[in-house]
């Protein structure tokens, strides 16, 4: 006889997909936002850190500009907690950027593996933004593997989400597969063109533990991620 398991799941905060979801991703989900940075795929990260408390890791910019979007899409900030790895590596004890980061590239992993050992809140977000920086730093391969795996089992302890935005063609075929493989669900958000317009497109081939969603879904940035419901959704 087999067995009916119910599984916790949390919303990712943009209501038409969870709805599609049945109420959200499976809780303890290490999911890849596997994305074309010209899909604006950071607002889904931004809707993404609405739900519960977040923790969200900056890499390539500042976390005050980071929050400052954030706010003019008008969500609250109050429960996100920033980790300014961005701050950290580039910016000096002095206020002055560093040129050459060869020395702190191993420093900003125990910088990183410091901030989520941590983290300790059940069911809480935790948001890569972006992923890739981790990936382009000059060491060894195990210490990327080792960071990956300190993500998706802090995520399953926590039984919450991490999001990690890994950037559409900039790594080599075989971290990516390796990424995608080790992640429960993967968003793959990109572009398309018809003619003169351009078209946002996400979708889910991977959830571990649900059925993956064939349909692709249109999409739009106004006030956060708008799903097109009358060509993508009955």
């Amino acid at each position: 006889m087999r067995r009916t398991i119910t599984l916790s799941k949390i919303p990712t905060g943009i209501q038409i997909l969870d709805k599609r979801l049945g109420g959200g991703l499976p809780a303890g989900s290490m999911v890849c936002v596997y994305a074309n940075p010209i899909s604006m795929p950071e607002v889904f990260l931004h809707q993404f850190a609405t739900v519960y408390k977040t923790y969200y890791f900056t890499t390539v910019r500042p976390s005050q500009y980071v929050k400052e979007n954030i706010e003019n899409l008008g969500f609250d900030v109050d429960n996100i907690e920033f980790v300014d790895v961005f701050s950290m590596y580039y910016i000096s004890d002095t206020g002055a950027f560093i040129v050459d980061h060869t020395y702190r590239n191993k420093e900003i992993f125990d910088f990183v593996d410091e901030k989520i050992s941590q983290i300790n809140e059940r069911n809480a977000i935790l948001i890569f933004d972006n992923l890739s920086f981790f990936l382009r730093l000059r060491v060894p391969l195990g210490l990327k593997e080792w960071l990956l795996n300190k993500i998706y089992v802090t995520t399953k302890n926590l039984k919450g989400l991490a999001y990690c935005y890994m950037i559409k063609n900039i790594h080599l075929k075989d971290i990516e597969s390796l990424v995608i493989d080790l992640c429960d669900v993967v968003f793959d958000i990109d572009i398309e063109r018809s003619g003169d317009r351009v078209i946002n497109r996400l979708a889910i081939p991977k959830i571990r533990n649900m059925q993956p969603i064939a349909d692709t879904f249109r999409f739009y940035i106004s006030e956060g991620v708008q799903i097109d419901t009358s060509r993508d959704i009955a």
